[in-house]
């Protein structure tokens, strides 16, 4: 396409190009930190907030068997017959694997060989997956951000791959702001190659001002606060 002509499609389309609605419920621009010593209440609603003004989920059960069924209740509303999970031991929700099982969903591991030709054949098994499903180790209350740590038993290929995904977070993990985690879990930037801290849905904004949503991640995120 000729310069003037790519130029013209710019001016053209910025036109009548709307950007996404505000939720009116949001309070607008940063107020500023919470005060160090919120309450449990406080930055669970604050972190519900701000993760919802994105377009995120967030599920706040009473127990630890309300949350299983939580889980397999998004499964089956997005027909998932298989999902790519962390190991159970960093979800922070024991029964949860027996649970899928139980409900006929397969549990996918998220190890992929390095290299060779395993490696793609193991990419082409799990196209298609719907889910995946992780832990956090912590939530930052002031943006609605998950922060989550990658390694061995907690493959980062579950909160990217998959198009949809659930993120177990504990209530105690949730934190005023990063530098508040960051004061917590001073070895959380050394504990693994890689510390990642998602805040809601992928999305994507071209030159157009056309908003894309699940284009470089999950396009649903969908976080349950474990009590």
């Amino acid at each position: 396409m000729e310069r003037e002509q790519f130029l013209n499609k710019i001016r053209t389309n910025l036109g009548p190009a709307l950007l996404p609605e505000a939720n009116p419920e949001h309070p607008g621009p940063f107020q500023g930190p919470l005060p160090a010593d919120a309450s449990n209440h406080d930055l669970v609603q604050k972190f519900k907030q701000e993760l919802e003004a994105l377009s995120g989920h967030v599920h706040l059960p009473g127990n630890h068997a309300e949350a299983v069924r939580m889980v397999l209740e998004i499964s089956r509303s997005h027909g998932a017959q298989r999902i790519l999970a962390w190991d159970e031991a960093y979800l922070g929700l024991p029964g949860i694997a027996t649970a899928l099982d139980e409900a006929g969903v397969a549990i996918e591991g998220g190890h992929i060989p390095a290299s060779g030709e395993s490696r793609p054949a193991r990419l082409g098994q799990l196209d298609g997956v719907l889910i995946g499903l992780t832990g956090a180790v912590g939530g930052l209350a002031n943006t609605g951000a998950l922060a989550l740590i990658n390694g061995v038993g907690r493959g980062r290929l579950a909160s990217l791959l998959p198009p949809v995904q659930i993120a177990l977070l504990p209530v105690q993990k949730l934190y005023p702001s990063l530098p508040a985690f960051l004061a917590a879990n001073p070895e959380a930037t050394e504990a693994a190659s890689n510390l990642v801290f998602i805040t809601g849905p992928s999305r994507t904004g071209d030159i157009e001002m056309t908003l894309t949503m699940g284009v470089h991640g999950p396009g649903e995120v969908y976080v349950i606060m474990i009590p």
